[in-house]
């Protein structure tokens, strides 16, 4: 009887964490695409609230008797030295070096949403799912949600409805819910492999939802018209076909080589009616440039920034400090999420960034290997979407995103330790016991019987 109460209990709490991640995940598509967030209290908004909820709950779960392991160590490490360096350069800022322009209070608020709240996020989705069922559940309500502000962004492209912030910009390139162009394009370079890794996951009807909800992603990366989620996309397809080589035949890498070539001729020749000329001028015509030109200023940018941390060699090592660039006199953002960490928080924050981006992809790829077949497509997925994040985050600042990244990266992460433990382990074989004749030595002692 006893038994059966703990597990109806655990049973119920599976199912609660499970809702409210899926919650969390409907209030963070609300928030960005519709611009709805109604909080409890005035200045506290509800996707907030949620997340803090689930981390409380974590929290007790665990310290009134539930058995708690820490996995992958190395992540939370990474984590706990990012921020903790963040910190203390921002207590140098506001105790020692006292940078004009430097807003205290704006910075610390910074520091607590895109730094502390990543990894609460990461968290979350990790230790909230503790099932198969729970991870591959909330999994699909994340990409759902991806799929929904992307089909909202496209359809407000072409004239047909408005909802909240999503406008497209003045030079016709579709923007999205997580910001301009650039950056919305790398959220669509991370949503691609992702919807086709849970096509090729499912069957059934779900399947053809997902190849169309892949054909939607694909024609909204090209309204984007953004060259660096183009290069990322690019690069991140030739990783993953080099990382997976020795599962994939060359039939197999031929036919899906195929259609996916067919289907995106299709969807460029239909995005092509309304923004062909946009493509052929940014894409054509801009590679035809000088290296400034094509990089739209970028690499005048970086080596602006690159030159400052030269006239203060001990930055190469420590940084300016948390948020630092921002008062610095330069005209433009540094279009580059490494040069940022570096110009900030010096090597700890661009070493410890990096990690955090090269240790989860590792996972699943290792996990690949030894995961049922059913669980391998959504993390081969996760691998190939990290490199195009990775390779689009070296053309652009990110914000938002990052927390649709990292709540992926945790329930991924779940995907990866559920294959490893479910490895079935050899089977022990008896080996016959071998009775070696006692043999006696030169003198008669060792063997010798007594008669």
């Amino acid at each position: 009887m006893q038994l059966a109460l703990l597990s109806t209990a655990a049973d119920f709490t599976e199912a609660m964490m499970r809702f409210l991640l899926a919650t969390l995940t409907v209030f963070l598509t609300l928030s960005s695409v519709f611009s709805w967030d109604p909080g409890p209290a005035p200045g506290v908004k509800i996707k907030n609230f949620i997340l803090y909820l689930l981390v409380m709950g974590l929290v007790l779960s665990y310290a009134s008797g539930r058995k708690f392991k820490i996995q992958l160590p190395a992540m939370n490490v990474s984590f706990i030295v990012l921020i903790g360096y963040s910190i203390l350069t921002y207590l140098a800022i506001v105790l020692f070096i006292d940078y004009p322009r430097y807003n205290m209070l704006t910075s610390a608020f910074d520091l607590k949403n895109r730094a502390v709240d990543y990894m609460l996020f990461f968290l979350v989705f990790f230790y909230g799912t503790r099932s198969e069922k729970d991870a591959m559940f909330v999994l699909k309500c994340l990409l759902l949600s991806w799929i929904l502000s992307h089909a909202v962004a496209v359809l407000d492209a072409l004239g047909h409805l408005h909802i909240g912030d999503i406008e497209r910009r003045g030079d016709g390139r579709v923007q999205g819910a997580v910001g301009e162009s650039n950056q919305y394009g790398a959220f669509v370079a991370l949503t691609l492999p992702a919807a086709v890794a849970m096509a090729v996951a499912v069957k059934g009807w779900q399947r053809w939802f997902w190849i169309a909800a892949s054909a939607l992603t694909a024609g909204t990366l090209l309204m984007t018209v953004s060259r660096g989620a183009f290069v990322a996309t690019f690069v991140a397809t030739v990783a993953g076909a080099y990382l997976f080589r020795r599962y994939l035949s060359l039939g197999k890498i031929v036919t899906w080589g195929m259609a996916a070539g067919g289907a995106m001729v299709v969807i460029l020749l239909l995005v092509s009616i309304s923004f062909g000329d946009l493509l052929y001028e940014r894409v054509v015509a801009g590679f035809s440039k000088d290296m400034g030109d094509t990089s739209s200023g970028r690499t005048e940018i970086w080596a602006t920034a690159i030159e400052m941390m030269f006239q203060y060699p001990l930055t190469l090592l420590t940084g300016f400090g948390w948020n630092a660039y921002w008062v610095m006199p330069f005209r433009y953002s540094p279009h580059n999420y490494y040069l940022a960490q570096w110009f900030n928080l010096g090597l700890p924050g661009l070493i410890c960034s990096i990690l955090l981006l090269v240790i989860p992809a590792r996972t699943a790829l290792q996990s690949f290997t030894v995961a049922p077949r059913h669980l391998r497509a959504p993390l081969a997925g996760f691998v190939v979407a990290t490199v195009a994040y990775a390779t689009a985050t070296f053309f652009v600042d990110l914000y938002v995103p990052w927390i649709y990244f990292w709540a992926y990266a945790g329930v991924t992460m779940r995907i990866a330790m559920i294959a490893r433990e479910t490895v079935p382990e050899p089977a022990a074989v008896e080996q016959p016991v071998s009775v070696t004749p006692p043999r006696a030595d030169a003198y008669g002692w060792i063997g010798a019987v007594r008669h």
